[in-house]
């Protein structure tokens, strides 16, 4: 009876909150293992030379008081996992005591967290409710740049629209850059869309031995060591994990001819180039983006069939998130966005591909199947604050018929395919003021070729208008240049 009380009483003595190494036994050892490198084997991250607490210790306490979620990279391996919010359980005094002893032991040798910065933070993220994501704080508070096994790397951007990697000896570049800090980066590169990259140096290896590659891009890339290619990401497509691409080439200790090669058609872009080195089961990063860790999805085509046209309603890239995209018979695709009221992007050859969002209810945006990809316009439509989406119909074909209101009038948007061609036809219902459509914003590229009437179109720059009378239908033919 006795020692019960005893061992009652030592449980209901507090645990001082200068005694750093006993709070983080109590709080934080059955996650992050009693040395530090993470409990049951590694499943949890480890602290042991962790760059998330190096610095001045404010990202590791916005961690602690209000918890992070999703993935997360530490020493090269990813973690999944959600660590809850500590700052309603933990005083100030505690939280910096864990974390001085956090950051000065195992190896690390980071200077001590006050309870007076845990005070101010905490302050500062009274009126946040979530946890944070790694991306947030590393936004905030970026991790220490490790070196890389690159060295002596020059980048060059080329101006150009292509659909596939070009021929770099015919080109002359934009710019070039030095890459001191022996990362790939898109960063360097003064266009968004229609552009390639080169990057040349030397690859640093460790050892003698295999090495494996993994390439990743939105939309090709090419890795090249010793002149012999090793990984080759071909077509436009997006960077999900799914068109990343793996090679192996066995290299001597030292310096490596170095080049990777990336091309960006339009939307997203993105490059990640990672290696193995011999007897290392953990990716290295060369580039300042990862591949996803996904498996490749299926393949599930979606395509117009017997001469109907297909839909599709997921999330599409360089769309809003309410666009609908619809495939013609004669390959000539169409995504109209119900937020902007009007097309967007239209493309030639393959429509859709269904295996991202049909396969385990796939997160983020799938890019057009298909090629000669164009953007009409990426914002609202020169129509009325108060003009909305009314919806669409179908004709027994499956061609679309979009419905916006304008007050009392009905702006009505057809669309069909007609000799590898697309039809649009406009009409206004009613009487009253005529409206100016936005036909497109961005430029055309050379690519297509407008036909309308009655016309002309009005232009400026790279914005073309149609000015629409009540009762008068305009059409337009979007033809692709071969």
């Amino acid at each position: 009876m006795i020692s019960r009380l005893l061992l009652l009483l030592s449980l209901a003595t507090p645990v001082f909150a200068q005694d750093g190494g006993q709070l983080f036994t109590l709080y934080c050892s059955a996650c992050h293992g009693a040395d530090g490198k993470g409990a049951t084997g590694g499943t949890f991250p480890p602290l042991s030379g962790s760059p998330w607490l190096t610095g001045d210790g404010e990202r590791a306490i916005k961690i602690v008081l209000k918890g992070l979620g999703g993935p997360v990279d530490v020493l090269g391996k990813t973690y999944n996992l959600e660590m809850p919010p500590q700052g309603a359980m933990l005083p100030d005094d505690q939280v910096a005591a864990i974390l001085t002893f956090v950051r000065s032991s195992w190896g690390n040798n980071e200077s001590p967290v006050t309870a007076e910065q845990v005070k101010t933070i905490r302050a500062s993220l009274d009126s946040r409710s979530n946890s944070w994501t790694a991306a947030e704080l590393l936004k905030l508070h970026p991790l220490p740049q490790e070196k890389t096994a690159l060295k002596e790397i020059i980048s060059h951007t080329y101006k150009g629209n292509w659909q596939k990697m070009p021929d770099f000896s015919t080109l002359k570049p934009e710019n070039g850059e030095e890459e001191p800090k022996g990362l790939i980066t898109l960063s360097h590169s003064p266009l968004k869309d229609g552009f390639a990259m080169t990057w040349e140096g030397k690859f640093e290896a460790p050892a003698d031995g295999m090495y494996q590659f993994v390439l990743d891009a939105d939309d090709a890339a090419r890795l090249i060591i010793n002149g012999k290619p090793v990984c080759f990401v071909d077509g436009i497509g997006a960077m999900n994990g799914s068109r990343a691409k793996m090679g192996k080439v066995k290299l001597r200790k030292g310096d490596q001819s170095f080049r990777l090669e990336y091309l960006e058609n339009s939307g997203e872009e993105g490059i990640a180039l990672g290696y193995k080195s011999p007897g290392n089961k953990s990716w290295k990063w060369l580039t300042d983006e990862k591949s996803e860790d996904a498996k490749p999805w299926p393949s599930i085509p979606i395509e117009p069939t017997a001469g109907h046209t297909a839909i599709y309603r997921n999330f599409i890239q360089g769309t809003t998130p309410r666009a609908i995209a619809f495939g013609f018979p004669g390959g000539v695709n169409l995504a109209y966005s119900a937020d902007h009221l009007g097309p967007e992007l239209l493309w030639t050859g393959k429509f859709m591909n269904g295996g991202h969002h049909w396969t385990d209810r796939g997160m983020g945006a799938e890019r057009p199947a298909g090629e000669k990809l164009v953007t009409l316009s990426s914002t609202r439509t020169l129509l009325p604050k108060e003009a909305r989406f009314k919806g669409y119909k179908l004709d027994p074909a499956g061609n679309p018929t979009f419905a916006v209101q304008l007050g009392e009038q009905i702006l009505l948007d057809s669309w069909k395919s007609s000799s590898s061609a697309l039809v649009r036809t406009l009409s206004l219902s009613g009487t009253g003021a005529e409206a100016e459509i936005l036909i497109s914003d961005h430029p055309l590229d050379g690519q297509i070729t407008l036909e309308v009437a009655p016309g002309p179109l009005q232009t400026s720059g790279a914005k073309s208008t149609l000015k629409l009378v009540p009762g008068k239908p305009a059409t337009i033919t979007y033809r692709w240049k071969k």
